[in-house]
């Protein structure tokens, strides 16, 4: 079903978005890997941890952050939540040639300059990555995650290396506090934190935090079970 951004976006077209060719589609488990090509690109700034807002087939409308971003190219990650909805049908099928239309780069999680400890879960490795690549020895990225094999492949193939990746059953505050364990023992508060991903994740996450003495983390829900367009 389409969404009500979704059409005010189809109906403006090119007074608001910019066109960008596919020219990769690759599989990585539960993941896909998208590159993407287009002149109009080259004219847009970006910085690590901007997003992007699709607008996909059906007039669905899904938002996602840039890896890189250089010389008219930038490349996605895009986990695959379930197969029947529209943004894993979208992925799946998309193939080079494909015109894919969005509005950005757009500020989404903007951290300051220097080391940074990241924190989410699948959703947040592309940020993680993009943290990486712009400030190499600078990011820890600590990450819930269902399954740590497909996750860790992930990262690596998008040019994260070595996430502290905690396995996540259910999102209970146990699960919660061993992240923020992880997070002090990371460094936090001595760097800057960013909280990032499922909004229950986040919830948690940050109250345990705080029961711990840390503040001032920078926060951007990504996704809620039955809800889209949080970011």
């Amino acid at each position: 079903m389409s969404s009500g951004k979704g059409r005010i976006l189809s109906f403006f077209g090119g007074l608001v978005l910019t066109e960008a060719t596919i020219t990769h589609n690759e599989a990585l488990g539960p993941y896909r890997r998208l590159s993407l090509r287009g002149e109009g690109l080259q004219a847009k700034t970006f910085e690590p941890g901007d997003k992007l807002q699709l607008l996909l087939p059906g007039d669905d409308v899904r938002t996602y952050t840039p890896i890189t971003w250089a010389r008219g190219e930038t490349s996605l990650l895009v986990y695959l939540h379930g197969e029947t909805t529209p943004a894993p049908r979208w992925a799946q099928a998309a193939a080079p040639g494909d015109i894919l239309r969005f509005v950005g780069p757009q500020r989404s999680l903007s951290l300051p300059p220097g080391p940074v400890v990241l924190i989410g879960d699948e959703t947040s490795i592309a940020v993680a990555a993009a943290l990486h690549l712009a400030r190499p020895g600078q990011v820890k990225a600590l990450l819930s995650v269902a399954d740590e094999h497909a996750a860790r492949a992930a990262a690596a193939a998008v040019g994260l290396p070595s996430p502290t990746l905690l396995a996540r059953e259910t999102n209970t505050d146990a699960h919660h506090l061993a992240i923020a364990a992880a997070a002090r023992a990371a460094g936090a508060p001595g760097r800057s934190i960013g909280l990032c991903g499922g909004a229950a994740l986040i919830q948690g996450v940050r109250a345990a935090l705080r029961a711990g003495g840390v503040e001032g983390v920078k926060v951007k829900a990504y996704w809620a079970p039955g809800k889209v367009g949080l970011d």
